[in-house]
């Protein structure tokens, strides 16, 4: 599991799809949210040729399976004393667990999954815990567990900061925000991206996911902004300097917290949503479709736990779009800082409009944006090339 493979090689051989099926490898599709987490896909496209089903009793022991043969060659490396090759297997195998125990924990809202989890899940779910925390102790930089609370919710982060960091020689921090269903350990790598260039990073759950009490809500932009309060109260942190950093969901909170916190000063958003795109009526029925045929084929919970499915009316789309949505809550004016917005073309969940939007609606400078043809949703084949460009004109912004 461990030989070198050629990795751009074998993204470049996936189709693109505008959808969200499991049953299918592919860019845009269902498993982007793996692809950056892993060097080599062929164990990803071996388990998907066997996969039976979404259910818990199918999908769960088909990648635990994949994430114990990666424990396992990272307790022989460690065992060996290859640190490094041991850190790389354990986040490999998080990476697994992580694909057994989703979308799990429940987050609220959620049409896909059940109200709580299976006990094969739940173990799934630790084990991606344990194996985490397995991979954090053997880097240079561990996290430090951070607790953010508000009105009596709370959410668990990881901190880290540079070690040349004092409160003499005081450091930039990025707020990493998480999506829907891709908790702080799978967005540990970004936090690496800040560290490189020499920023302190703050990972936290988002609201409605992982380990957190905040609900999923506009409402739960007070998370976010306790977040905030985490990172100015360090002696090492540069409180004038903060950016924020989200992918998919996390785009849209990003975005979000931009434009209600004026402490953040630089962003970069990945799928950018709720700038408050409508859309044409064509799209909107695209859209209300692709959500429909999720629900069909997408059912991450006990066999025979599925419901009815409900179809969306145009009615409620409109409801939930509101809800988000900065351009009808007047909110687009405050995003005056630099921004880097990225996505792919081909985007069944958070479409482009957004992006050209917060283009018209922003100052005349200080915007980059970058919209690939051949991607779709978060741009994940493209990630090797735009992350680290992103997080270079970051560290840019935030200490001119």
């Amino acid at each position: 599991m461990s030989t070198k493979v050629d990795k751009a090689a074998q993204m470049a051989a996936l189709p693109v799809r505008d959808d969200d099926v499991p049953f299918v490898v592919a860019v845009g599709g269902f498993y982007r949210r793996w692809f950056n987490l892993v060097d080599d896909l062929t164990p990803m496209l071996e388990t998907v040729k066997v996969l039976k089903s979404t259910e818990d009793e199918d999908w769960v022991p088909a990648w635990s399976a994949v994430a114990a043969r990666y424990e396992a060659e990272a307790e022989a490396a460690l065992a060996r004393g290859d640190r490094a090759a041991a850190r790389n297997g354990f986040l490999h195998a998080k990476s697994y667990y992580s694909l057994a125990r989703f979308p799990s924990p429940y987050w609220s809202g959620s049409t896909i999954c059940p109200p709580t989890m299976s006990a094969i899940k739940s173990k799934a779910y630790d084990d991606y815990l344990r194996c985490f925390e397995r991979a954090a102790q053997l880097g240079e930089y561990p996290p430090e567990v951070v607790r953010v609370t508000r009105d009596g919710m709370h959410a668990t982060g990881h901190l880290r900061i540079p070690k040349h960091a004092s409160a003499s020689n005081k450091v930039p921090a990025v707020l990493v925000m998480c999506g829907a269903d891709m908790y702080k350990e799978d967005r540990e790598k970004y936090a690496d991206g800040a560290m490189a260039e020499g920023m302190a990073s703050l990972v936290v759950d988002a609201p409605g996911t992982g380990q957190t009490t905040f609900p999923h809500a506009p409402e739960s932009i007070v998370a976010w902004q306790a977040a905030l309060d985490v990172l100015q109260s360090r002696p090492e942190i540069d409180a004038n300097r903060l950016g924020a950093f989200g992918v998919s969901r996390g785009g849209l909170w990003v975005i979000r917290l931009a434009a209600h916190d004026p402490r953040i000063k630089g962003v970069i958003s990945c799928a950018p949503g709720g700038a408050g795109y409508w859309g044409t009526p064509e799209e909107r029925a695209e859209w209300r479709q692709a959500a429909a045929e999720r629900a069909k084929t997408n059912w991450f919970g006990p066999h025979g736990s599925k419901p009815a499915p409900q179809p969306l009316t145009e009615e409620a789309q409109r409801a939930e779009f509101l809800r988000w949505s900065l351009k009808d809550q007047g909110r687009l004016d405050n995003l005056t800082m630099p921004m880097y917005l990225v996505n792919g073309k081909i985007d069944h969940l958070t479409p482009i409009g957004n992006i050209y939007l917060l283009l018209e609606s922003g100052p005349p400078t200080g915007r980059v944006a970058r919209v690939y043809a051949d991607d779709g949703h978060i741009a994940a084949k493209n990630e090797r090339l735009w992350a680290p460009e992103a997080w270079k004109w970051l560290r840019g912004v935030l200490t001119a």
